[in-house]
């Protein structure tokens, strides 16, 4: 992500999608947090779509 509109454009792809409660993301990090129901969807679809909305590629970090 390049500035505080391109957060905001991946914050806006990742609630469209059904299940999702939540979107921050972060410029300066290149991050999202995503809060979501994993009845209704799953990180994979999440990181789909907002690659399909979007101009950038995203990917599942996985838990450390």
């Amino acid at each position: 992500m390049f500035c505080g509109e391109c957060a905001k454009t991946v914050e806006k792809a990742a609630k469209k999608v059904a299940g999702v409660t939540a979107a921050r993301a972060s410029q300066p990090k290149g991050v999202a947090e995503i809060t979501y129901d994993p009845t209704k969807t799953s990180p994979a679809a999440i990181a789909k779509a907002i690659t399909q909305k979007t101009p950038f590629k995203a990917e599942v970090d996985q838990p450390r």
